[in-house]
């Protein structure tokens, strides 16, 4: 990874494109951290919280209405070496080697291992992706597409300069607008800014930040990283479009198998907050309902006017939810002996994969235990 970001500095700067924060690495990381000063980050504020932290005119940026656009843009500028208007910007941009922690790169050992541990869904999302993987000449140019644009107001794609040196964490709050100068404006509630390691996740970041609560004193640390999240995405989007797995992704989800007899298998969405009975599962709770009534059951539905959501009576529920608690068990055993076995492997990645599986599923078995205490 190159760590020269004088080229690009300057290029930027040239371009119109500014930002509070100053950009880092450590050789092997990359990112934006809170400037030695905190007084021209405070003349950012735009608000008591929010911080405009990055600002590009959008010409400045590689822009298309798709994302296959893009990938044809990418491929051009990047034919033209040093003669791209881009050509500073490009020469940051990561190698094919960088991008080995997507699945997509993967030795079919590791997605081997992986499948036994997840119930087969990282595969069911490569077989999905495979089309868009065929579609292009240059697997090296829709990776940088796919982990570096960002979508615009008007829905269309751009590859936005600095934007893309942001790091991600799913409990940011960070919101974009279009100016009428076509400026991209990013902006950061400060509230949000975490420092590396810290835990509590509770202190009121806008008064540490501005020096505002009692005494005056601040929390202001220099060198500090400040993320951006990049949307509600699950522990599977970032790692098959960015590579990486967020250790205490809030927004996690996962997917998991019920078989019924003589049916083929049904997947239940298990929530970020760990709930089963979401919206979203609703028709497959419904088959099972029905698939584990009673006929004096089904012959009391239309008694009582039943319209296809909620139990059907007390005792087909608890069956019903006896019969997913099973299911959700074994996905949760078979994610955490997958996760201790990726460990013993020294495969980080693979265990951070399986290990934010294994804690949604706990979360969503301990909230079945509290609602249907019977079925355990």
């Amino acid at each position: 990874m190159k760590t020269d970001f004088a080229p690009f500095l300057a290029w930027s700067q040239a371009k119109g494109i500014s930002t509070p924060l100053e950009l880092v690495s450590n050789g092997s990381y990359r990112y934006m951290a809170l400037p030695a000063s905190k007084d021209y980050l405070m003349s950012q504020s735009k608000s008591p919280n929010l911080i405009n932290v990055m600002t590009a005119p959008l010409d400045s940026c590689i822009v298309g209405e798709d994302w296959e656009t893009l990938v044809e843009k990418l491929n051009y500028e990047k034919a033209k070496g040093p003669d791209s208007d881009f050509g500073p910007w490009l020469d940051l941009f990561p190698t094919l080697e960088d991008f080995e922690g997507m699945p997509r790169f993967w030795k079919p050992e590791r997605r081997e291992l992986v499948r036994q541990y997840d119930s087969g869904q990282l595969e069911a999302r490569m077989e999905i992706d495979r089309l868009r993987f065929n579609q292009v000449d240059d697997q090296w140019a829709l990776a940088v597409v796919d982990s570096r644009s960002n979508f615009l107001p008007d829905n269309t794609y751009s590859m936005t300069p600095l934007l893309d040196m942001f790091n991600h964490k799913s409990n940011v709050k960070t919101s974009a607008r279009v100016d009428g100068a076509n400026q991209l404006l990013l902006e950061v509630d400060s509230r949000s800014i975490l420092e590396e390691g810290d835990e509590t996740k509770s202190r009121d970041w806008a008064n540490q930040l501005f020096g505002v609560f009692s005494g005056g004193a601040t929390n202001y640390k220099a060198g500090a990283e400040v993320y951006v999240s990049y949307g509600n995405f699950d522990n599977m989007e970032t790692l098959c479009n960015y590579g990486f797995v967020e250790k205490e992704n809030v927004s996690n989800v996962e997917t998991f198998r019920v078989r019924l007899m003589g049916k083929g298998p049904a997947y239940l969405v298990v929530g970020s907050d760990g709930s089963i009975d979401s919206m979203i599962n609703q028709l497959s709770l419904t088959d099972f309902r029905l698939a584990l009534a009673s006929p004096a059951e089904i012959e009391s539905l239309d008694e009582n006017n039943w319209d296809g959501i909620g139990k059907i009576s007390e005792r087909n529920d608890i069956e019903v939810f006896a019969l997913i608690a099973g299911e959700l068990e074994e996905a949760l055993y078979d994610a955490k002996n997958g996760a201790d076995e990726a460990k013993a492997m020294g495969d980080d990645l693979v265990t951070s994969y399986l290990r934010g599986r294994q804690n949604t599923l706990e979360k969503g078995r301990n909230g079945l235990k509290a609602k249907y205490p019977d079925v355990f």
